[in-house]
């Protein structure tokens, strides 16, 4: 059974497979952490950065989280709980992966309703999705799950260079 759990130590080779299916799959969609950069030393190197980003020492405040079904490492939530124009133009109040060998399964899913309870218990009322208008896949997910689309909009990023993002509402 999935379920979402704060970033702890014991996923931390779990994550690592998950991000090399990432860039061995070349996906820029939700791109994750470089795996050559994931050692023995990793989470406590980068406890102390991610602890920074849940204070608001670094913003946009966000709180990231792990999504695992049966100790197997599935892929992760993010909730940024501001909308700066960052979030508002660039990378949304959530964000969420599912490992390449897990997709196809309904993680997307899971991981999504899972995830709008803990943005409400966060306090926040609605949260914002921005979706690159060529991902259909989590376009359909975020509509199966009351998205509201409010506009596209022109946008550019590393990962995906220029493309039109889809942003929608989803009132919590």
């Amino acid at each position: 059974m999935l379920k979402l759990i704060k970033r702890c130590p014991e996923y931390v080779r779990g994550y690592k497979e998950y991000c090399q299916e990432a860039y061995d799959n070349n996906v820029i969609y939700f791109r994750p952490t470089d795996p050559k950069l994931i050692d023995d030393e990793w989470f406590s190197r980068t406890k102390g950065f991610y602890d920074k980003k849940e204070t608001g020492e670094i913003q946009p405040i966000s709180f990231h989280f792990w999504a695992v079904d049966s100790e197997k490492f599935i892929g992760e939530f993010q909730l940024r709980t501001e909308f700066p124009p960052k979030v508002m133009t660039d990378i949304g109040s959530i964000g969420y992966a599912v490992r390449v060998s897990e997709q196809g399964k309904g993680y997307g899913t899971e991981i999504l309703k899972q995830g709008l309870p803990i943005a409400k218990e966060y306090g926040m009322e609605k949260v914002l999705f921005t979706i690159n208008d060529e991902n259909a896949v989590s376009a359909h997910i975020c509509e199966k799950l009351g998205g509201q689309l409010i506009d596209k909009i022109e946008a550019y990023n590393d990962a995906e260079g220029h493309h039109i993002l889809r942003r929608y509402w989803v009132y919590l």
